[in-house]
């Protein structure tokens, strides 16, 4: 295996990172591959790139970010080097994306907060709004368990931290301000696709009445509409939910799911708050 297919691959297998390095990985191997030393034709590199931009968008289906970014760059005018620049471009629109984000939504960061999943944008918006902040509840994420991770970051940001199980939620949510999530994609109706577990989340939060706020940048927003393609959830290993198997026992697996739109009090993107009619045309 060469060097580009361990990287692509390494994006395709990752279980550690969120949706934001995967993205910042897709437009670094686009990128350096549209600015590698000439050593072939033209028309070669330009295959090479076309199929790593079709590897990546496949390896992870649930991201409308990673497709966004490899049409954007395969897409500009130009050839190959027009191709680095747009790569160039969106790399640094992605970088400041969160501080956009941050600056839309601090308004609604007070209090006492619930979060599911890691998401760096997230972090960097609890983070930034820490003195309005009374305290984060994290769920743990079965089955690899992020929230763990989450909890240890919050905390080396002198944010008070709660872990609770996935299945505690409804115990602390009558306590909260509100709910705050990231998205690896958000549909043309505005439905959200994020780590399994949200849509439950959101649904007990509409029971109690709890605000429940999704935070990502609008290269997550697809035009695409819900089709019922389970695929676009990514089933993986059914041994992380239960690593010795029980004869006659199917194990599923699925590490996102989708939350109605209708659930969401609000999408925040660097652009504002999301408006599915101008935000969906452009993506």
């Amino acid at each position: 295996m060469n060097k580009l297919q361990e990287r692509i691959e390494a994006v395709r297998n990752d279980r550690e990172h969120g949706s934001r390095w995967l993205v910042g990985e897709t437009i670094a191997i686009l990128e350096e591959l549209a600015r590698a030393p000439h050593g072939s034709s033209e028309e070669e590199r330009l295959a090479q790139i076309r199929a790593a931009g079709e590897e990546l968008r496949q390896a992870r289906p649930a991201m409308a970010a990673i497709a966004g970014a490899v049409r954007r760059i395969l897409q500009a005018p130009g050839g190959l080097a027009g191709m680095a620049q747009e790569a160039a471009r969106l790399r640094e629109e992605y970088e400041r994306a969160p501080q956009a984000i941050i600056a839309h939504a601090r308004p609604l960061l007070a209090g006492t907060l619930m979060t599911h999943s890691l998401s760096g944008t997230v972090l960097e918006a609890l983070h930034a709004c820490a003195s309005q902040i009374k305290r984060v509840i994290v769920l743990e994420g079965r089955p690899r368990y992020e929230g763990r991770e989450v909890a240890r970051r919050l905390q080396n940001l002198n944010l008070a931290v709660t872990l609770i199980t996935d299945a505690e939620a409804a115990i602390f949510l009558p306590d909260c301000t509100a709910v705050v999530v990231g998205a690896d994609s958000v549909l043309a109706n505005g439905d959200v696709i994020n780590k399994a577990g949200t849509a439950l989340l959101a649904w007990a939060s509409r029971g109690y009445g709890i605000p429940f706020y999704v935070l990502c940048e609008s290269l997550k927003i697809s035009s695409q509409p819900w089709t019922g393609d389970l695929s676009l959830l990514e089933e993986k290993e059914p041994e992380e939910v239960l690593e010795e198997p029980i004869p006659g026992i199917e194990v599923r697996n699925f590490y996102f799911d989708r939350t109605p739109g209708e659930l969401v009090t609000a999408i925040v993107t660097e652009r504002g708050f999301f408006n599915k009619e101008p935000l969906s045309d452009s993506h």
